[in-house]
Parts: C-alpha cells; structure tokens; sequence
C-alpha cells in the first residue's frame, strides 16, 4: 500500500496550478510509476487524473519512499500552453506522431 505526505502546497495563480511536493511511503513494494503517483494525487485532492503533471520523483537510495514534486492545472488548456513537450508525453497528455 502506497502512502502519501503531502510536504507543501502552493497555489500558482498566474500560471493557473497547485504545485505540490510530497514523500511517497511504500513498503516492500517497487517504486510506484508515474501513473499510479497520478491517481494518489487525483483521490488526495479531488482533481481530475489528466490534470496533474508529475514532474519528478526521486528514490531515496536504500529507503522505500521517495520525494516528489506535482503540478494540477485548471484545465487540460493550461496544461498544455506552460508544460515543455517532454512532460506532456511523460504524463499522456500528447501522444508523438509516427513517421512512416
């Protein structure tokens, strides 16, 4: 089972999002993956899964928690006009296009 701490929230109003650092807590089990930190997020705060961008989460060497940093955005619009290409792909708000 999964644990979160929430360390700090802080709400971004000009760039219209809740920027969150946490510690995520989890015992005998691998690191969570992107996706899952995702849905902790969304029930912990009721937001909506496609709103929240994880920007890193690190492992703390030898220790089953890891520390991290979160955004939720307003809507998906916003999202897409401050977030870099990479975290929109990383986070499954843009899918990249196949060269044939």
């Amino acid at each position: 089972m999964v644990k979160i701490e929430v360390t700090n929230v802080r709400d971004n109003a000009m760039l219209k999002r809740k920027e969150i650092k946490y510690k995520l807590l989890y015992d005998g089990e691998s690191t969570p993956k992107r996706d899952s930190v995702r849905e902790i997020i969304a029930k912990n705060f009721s937001a909506e899964k496609e709103l929240i961008i994880i920007d890193r989460t690190l492992q703390e060497t030898g220790k089953s928690e890891a520390i991290g940093y979160a955004k939720i955005y307003d809507n998906k619009d916003n999202a897409m006009l401050y977030e870099p290409d990479y975290e929109l792909f990383r986070n499954g708000l843009k899918s990249k296009e196949k060269k044939e």
